[in-house]
């Protein structure tokens, strides 16, 4: 009988043991899984939609239990990479931490070519079109508008159905060398408009070297719109 009652002991010491350990993992799991929503609520609320993937959580830490709500930090942000690390710590008397790797996805607007653009064309909102797709798992800079991209220059031949990259883009040369243009000048107030040729090709907010057709002098001034550049004295 005396033998029975210790065995009986040993085995619900065993199942208090395997039973705690599944709850700490759960705990852990379960914690993770808010801190990774709240991360998707505050995506959610730039305009994107996302999905998690949690990796493998190391086994030893099963049998680990923490007194406090444990801590969740990432690596870097969602909207920037994909494949993260989530460093979980245990902030009571016997402190721990965990490194966990998730797969987070965040999906937005990305605008494609949906003809393929030679070289030097102006690109037209009939060459694009927009798709959803995974936009933190490539390290180049897009478009999510296509007014962003309309009017631009296709700096090299796009094919269709690639994403619009900034780099392939240039943007249009609203002022060239020899046009006539108009020269605003303004001063505390006052402004005044001059005729002048632009020195040399401009870009909207591009700086530029401009002859004053009265005067014959040259000033830098800054493209403003097509045929008109602005001067601050």
């Amino acid at each position: 009988m005396k033998i029975s009652r210790q065995i009986f002991i040993l085995i619900l010491l065993f199942m208090s043991a395997k039973c705690f350990s599944v709850s700490a993992e759960h705990t852990l799991s379960a914690q993770l899984n808010n801190f990774l929503t709240l991360q998707q609520s505050d995506i959610a609320e730039k305009g994107y939609r996302s999905d998690f993937d949690i990796g493998n959580i190391d086994p030893r830490f099963n049998e680990k239990s923490c007194t406090l709500p444990l801590d969740f930090s990432l690596n870097r942000s969602p909207l920037t990479q994909a494949n993260l690390t989530v460093l979980a710590e245990c902030k009571d008397q016997t402190p721990w931490k965990i490194y966990i790797t998730t797969k987070f996805n965040v999906y937005g607007n990305v605008v494609y070519a949906s003809s393929t653009l030679p070289r030097s064309h102006t690109i037209q909102r009939q060459d694009l079109e927009v798709k959803e797709e995974a936009i933190n798992q490539h390290y180049y800079a897009s478009f999510s508008n296509i007014e962003d991209v309309v009017g631009m220059i296709a700096k090299r031949s796009i094919r269709h159905g690639s994403v619009i990259q900034a780099n392939l883009l240039q943007a249009p040369k609203l002022v060239k060398k020899g046009d006539n243009v108009v020269i605003m000048a303004s001063t505390q107030g006052i402004m005044i408009k001059m005729r002048g040729t632009a020195m040399q090709d401009g870009e909207l907010g591009q700086q530029i070297s401009v002859k004053n057709t009265q005067s014959e002098r040259i000033v830098k001034a800054r493209v403003a719109d097509s045929g008109l550049v602005s001067v601050t004295l």
